[in-house]
């Protein structure tokens, strides 16, 4: 299977789900869609970032590993899909395609400073921002950067999440991007896409969370959330 680090997202930079019948005649369907991935094998449950739940086949997904977050194109049958108090499950579907998110915990402004990588030299812009949002007890953010090429060889980026600052119900996290500068690189211009584990994070307050997304590149974004898409889906 290919890795994502330096390929475009293709269909996978959209958020929410799709769906499109396969074939009429047998009632089969597809989504497509952002998925935390509960469970190991053989026994394996995908929850949306939308709140639906899929019991894919243990064969179909075997291939991604113990990667947790994930854009997946799932096929079913109608006669598999059942709906409890407002949530849909999808029993016996199928993974046709998909891709994961490069994961990673979110660290401390003095993490941040002890490691080397708030320095001003370290920090480069990403050049479009096409998405960013919290769910699962994961802050997603896909966006597109220039990444370094050695030769035939493409250096993975770093992408850290900092948490500087935090008040009554609010937050603000600064993602700092890193293309790895190297004398005699070339580079070029990627599609990225990141899930930074939040579900630790302790925020005062109970109400709603507002909360400020920044990184170089592009404008800083404030968005009001649930607590509850700071924590794990079960």
């Amino acid at each position: 299977m290919k890795k994502i680090y330096f390929m475009a997202f293709l269909c996978a930079v959209l958020s929410g789900l799709a769906s499109c019948s396969l074939d009429d005649t047998k009632r089969q369907q597809m989504i497509a869609g952002y998925f935390t991935v509960i469970g190991s094998y053989p026994n394996y449950k995908l929850v949306s970032d939308d709140g639906l739940i899929v019991y894919p086949s243990a064969s179909s997904i075997a291939d991604y590993g113990n990667h947790k977050r994930v854009y997946f194109e799932v096929s079913f049958y109608e006669d598999d899909v059942t709906t409890t108090n407002n949530i849909s499950v999808i029993r016996n579907a199928e993974v046709e395609k998909g891709t994961y998110l490069i994961e990673t915990p979110f660290i401390s402004k003095e993490e941040a400073d002890k490691a080397g990588i708030t320095q001003e030299d370290s920090i480069f812009a990403i050049s479009n921002l096409d998405n960013c949002w919290l769910a699962n007890g994961y802050l997603n953010a896909i966006f597109k950067a220039e990444f370094s090429v050695d030769g035939l060889n493409a250096i993975s980026p770093n992408a850290n999440l900092c948490v500087t600052s935090t008040a009554d119900n609010a937050v603000t996290f600064t993602m700092l991007y890193n293309r790895h500068t190297k004398k005699g690189t070339t580079y070029d211009l990627g599609a990225f896409g990141y899930s930074f584990d939040i579900s630790k994070l302790n925020i005062p307050g109970n109400d709603s969370v507002a909360v400020t997304f920044e990184t170089e590149g592009v404008k800083s974004n404030t968005i009001k959330v649930s607590r509850s898409a700071f924590n794990y889906a079960q």
